[in-house]
């Protein structure tokens, strides 16, 4: 089973959590935060970094130790983080735990879509899918990765939830676009 070591920084309001998890051998790990603020995940190109959602991280991670970070609005609390699942992924190929990475990030994106509530944040979430093509082809692939998340066992629990529960609203973003 991994282990998990954490640091912790406050600086100025915001929270920094430094994580290492330690592990024998290549697992699917799911780290939640038990801090009571929201998650601040990394970000690649205002794109959140495939594996997290609102309260922590679904990846895979290598034999030995691996870096995990993020931010937060909330003080520092025991524990900070905690290591809910890790399930051992022997002869997990490179090409699917790139797969999954790939459907977290749609699934990001998709969630970041659906939940624009206003008019800036929509046009801004539509030019980072790619234009109303790129959310017309996310939708499409999302469908895709409904029906493989079904049926594969592979793809972590939470994912499964998420790719589920999240709608993109196609119609209604080519209906602002149109305006």
């Amino acid at each position: 089973m991994p282990t998990v070591t954490v640091d912790t920084r406050r600086t100025d309001g915001v929270t920094f959590v430094e994580a290492r998890i330690f592990a024998e051998a290549p697992h699917l790990i799911r780290l939640e935060s038990h801090l009571d603020g929201p998650v601040w995940p990394p970000r690649s190109g205002g794109q959140v970094a495939a594996g997290w959602d609102e309260r922590g991280l679904n990846r895979v991670i290598s034999a030995g130790a691996t870096g995990i970070g993020f931010a937060t609005s909330a003080p520092p609390t025991d524990p900070t983080v905690e290591l809910t699942a890790a399930e051992p992924v022997e002869g997990l190929p490179d090409g699917v735990a790139a797969w999954l990475d790939r459907m977290e990030e749609r699934v990001a994106t998709a969630e970041t879509l659906a939940a624009a509530g206003d008019l800036p944040s929509a046009t801004k979430a539509v030019e980072s899918a790619g234009g109303l093509a790129g959310v017309e082809a996310l939708a499409a692939t999302l469908a895709q990765d409904r029906r493989a998340a079904s049926r594969l066992s592979l793809v972590p629990e939470e994912l499964r939830r998420r790719v589920e529960s999240v709608d993109v609203p196609v119609a209604t973003l080519a209906r602002i676009a149109d305006d």
